[in-house]
């Protein structure tokens, strides 16, 4: 083998025998960039429960264009800010999308509104979602 072959090997030798702890390297914390999304610390959060204006124009054309996490975010956006009726729209747009969490929530709206044919209608279609509780309400619902 030829000697300057060996020249790669050897820096690596000398390398690995240094320690990287003994070279100074200069570290600032940095926060992370402000994304506008404060999320919620509650255990069973699904959604975004606030976030900044510009989020949440963002958030509604993801769910104009079709996405049903998005529908469901700003549902949860405007229900953590007390406004119940634009909540309560995003929430049938979102179970309208396929999202199965919105679709067994607004089966219990109805259920609680005394609508059971609503209720029913959307608890089958959370379990034909794959919601896990859903399956579970419509039993409930169709067998008294």
């Amino acid at each position: 083998m030829h000697p300057l072959h060996l020249a790669p090997l050897a820096m690596l030798l000398v390398l690995s025998t240094v320690s990287c702890t003994s070279i100074p390297i200069p570290y600032i914390a940095q926060s992370p960039p402000e994304t506008g999304i404060r999320y919620d610390d509650a255990p069973f959060s699904v959604g975004i429960r606030r976030m900044s204006d510009a989020e949440l124009h963002r958030q509604e054309s993801l769910a104009r264009a079709g996405d049903k996490r998005a529908a469901f975010n700003v549902y949860d956006h405007y229900w953590a800010e007390n406004d119940r009726a634009r909540a309560r729209q995003w929430l049938l747009f979102a179970a309208e999308l396929g999202h199965g969490s919105a679709q067994y929530i607004l089966a219990q709206n109805y259920l609680h509104e005394n609508d059971n044919e609503k209720a029913i209608y959307w608890a089958r279609r959370s379990r034909d979602s794959g919601y896990p509780n859903g399956a579970e309400l419509v039993q409930r619902l169709e067998n008294p």
